[in-house]
């Protein structure tokens, strides 16, 4: 990692003028190491065809001797000095299943300290067992995407069709 190293291995590894190392230290600051947590909301009470609800949060690791003077406004800035305008992170948070290559849900969220997002959608019609995949994709930078195991247990799920014609048969 190219923060850890010495001052003078890596101004000898790189070998770049002062105003372009000054560029690459702005960067390796700016660049964003997000904590994910997520929760399956009521995960033992999933049934086949039902909402599924997944609490998401991600939230940004901030040095604590970094902590008191850190500008809460210049988060998320992107450090991309070609781009035409100023830049902001975005994080894409995907459900999908990789099995059946299907995406399930996605939301968009800027991300100054901590955010909070709920991603909802159908269970599967088939009851059972199922690993799906948690995403977080940063739409600013290479090498920061994350991504989580999320498995889902599928119960069978309450028919009224189911119910009024077994009701009215007899055996």
């Amino acid at each position: 990692d190219i923060l850890t190293l010495d001052d003078d291995v890596r101004n000898d590894l790189l070998r770049l003028p002062d105003e372009k190392m000054a560029d690459v230290a702005v960067f390796c600051n700016n660049y964003p190491n997000i904590e994910v947590a997520f929760d399956v909301q009521d995960a033992d009470d999933i049934t086949a065809s039902d909402p599924v609800q997944i609490a998401v949060t991600l939230e940004r690791e901030v040095d604590d001797d970094d902590e008191d003077e850190i500008d809460e406004s210049e988060m998320g800035k992107v450090a991309a000095s070609l781009f035409p305008k100023e830049k902001r992170e975005g994080w894409w948070i995907v459900v999908g299943d990789t099995k059946t290559n299907s995406l399930l849900s996605l939301k968009r969220v800027n991300l100054l300290r901590k955010q909070k997002a709920v991603l909802e959608f159908m269970a599967p019609d088939e009851p059972g067992d199922y690993n799906l995949t948690l995403f977080c994709m940063s739409d600013s930078y290479l090498g920061c995407d994350q991504e989580y195991s999320v498995p889902i247990s599928v119960a069978v799920g309450d028919s009224d069709d189911d119910e009024s014609s077994s009701g009215g048969e007899s055996n």
